[in-house]
């Protein structure tokens, strides 16, 4: 399969929460992350692409409490959801980054 990713992602585990248009939320951990997207290890009822969702950041060593981002799938494979950042602010970029940070 051909990467078609702008930004390369690195290995991140984190807690986060999805929330859906609809109301629901699901919890999940991150398997990678980067500028423009991220993975997340979830299995159960399948998501179209293209779906729009907030994901929370529940806990992270740099920033204090919760922290929300949008975004929206991209592809779904057995382990989990690909989903690419939309509607990124500076603040955004600043948060990704300090977690990029080793």
């Amino acid at each position: 399969m051909t990467e078609k990713r702008q930004h390369s992602r690195s290995l991140v585990r984190l807690e986060v929460e999805l929330a859906y248009s609809g109301g629901g939320t699901r919890r999940a951990e991150t398997r990678d992350l980067g500028i423009g997207g991220l993975f997340v290890e979830l299995t159960g009822e399948p998501l179209a692409m293209g779906t729009p969702l907030t994901i929370t950041f529940l806990s992270t060593a740099h920033h204090p409490g919760p922290y929300s981002m949008r975004a929206r799938v991209q592809r779904q494979t057995p382990d989990g959801l690909a989903m690419t950042f939309i509607e990124f602010s500076l603040d955004d970029l600043r948060f990704i980054e300090a977690l990029l940070v080793p």
